[in-house]
């Protein structure tokens, strides 16, 4: 069996689909989510775009994470539906949600922008792993009423090799997808034992991620290429939450967490016990009260 969070670490990598209530591994009994709306809006540079919308109160606007869907969220913000109207992003190249000419991390960025416009003053934003980065640079431009960041992989020793994005390529264009996801699992993310790898290869989560790898690609491309360091997010004064799973890995994740709670002015670190980068599957109830917390607080 796989271990809490080590399914995928820079993605929301597992599906929450199910049929019926289960227990998950924080003791609460998970319920089928509510049903959410599909709504349209439209980016800046003209891309129809989706997001699904559920519960009452002031907005929290979702951004998930590469290999991630937004179906991926359900039951994390269908807890927090009594207190927030969600707004969960469908990014672009993904299901409903078009896709642009050229890929570009701005252009996932106005996105974030036209979304917020979209749910109005006093809406708050949340982003997880790729889906981090976005909001904060979102944040940068339009501060939101308060601010979750759940393990944005941003480099601050050391970027993704720009080498190890090229083999994954190079395997996706040769052998397929199958071959370049466990070639990601080698040589980008280094988390899963051999025999974590072959477990997660027979689950429908590894099924779902192959249909994935062209976006994929071009996500941690851009991020590889990001800047080292953090420094540029000193002005964003919002309030913030930055979440870590203490079974994350050091450099890719909590080197990155650590780094954002000492720039951002007004951020602290929540670090959720046995849990890595995928919480909002192996500990839905965890997350949301969490997150909950940090929201309602005065």
């Amino acid at each position: 069996m796989l271990s809490a969070g080590a399914a995928m670490v820079l993605a929301g990598c597992a599906s929450t689909a199910g049929t019926g209530p289960r227990e998950t591994s924080d003791g609460a009994v998970q319920k089928e989510p509510a049903a959410f709306t599909q709504h349209r809006f439209t980016s800046a540079d003209g891309t129809s775009l989706s997001y699904f919308r559920h519960g009452q109160g002031p907005v929290l606007v979702w951004i998930c994470g590469t290999l991630s869907t937004w179906d991926d969220w359900r039951h994390v913000a269908s807890r927090l539906s009594p207190r927030f109207t969600n707004f969960v992003l469908e990014r672009r190249g993904r299901g409903a949600s078009a896709d642009g000419a050229a890929y570009a991390l701005e252009r996932e960025v106005e996105d974030v922008l036209a979304l917020m416009q979209e749910a109005g003053p006093g809406a708050c934003l949340f982003g997880h792993s790729l889906g981090g980065i976005l909001a904060l640079e979102a944040a940068a431009q339009r501060p939101p009423a308060r601010l979750v960041l759940y393990e944005p992989p941003f480099p601050i020793s050391q970027r993704i090799a720009r080498e190890a994005v090229e083999f994954v390529r190079t395997t996706w264009k040769r052998e397929g997808p199958d071959a370049a996801l466990v070639a990601a699992q080698h040589r980008i993310f280094r988390v899963l034992t051999p025999e974590q790898l072959d477990a997660f290869r027979q689950t429908p989560q590894w099924v779902k991620q192959l249909g994935m790898m062209e976006t994929f690609l071009r996500e941690v491309s851009a991020v590889a290429d990001l800047p080292i360091g953090v420094e540029r997010f000193r002005a964003v004064d919002t309030a913030t939450l930055v979440v870590l799973g203490d079974r994350s890995p050091q450099v890719l994740l909590a080197e990155p967490a650590h780094a954002l709670t000492k720039v951002l002015p007004h951020a602290s670190l929540r670090v959720l016990p046995g849990q890595g980068h995928v919480a909002h599957v192996s500990a839905p109830a965890l997350l949301a009260r969490e997150l909950e917390a940090f929201l309602t607080a005065r």
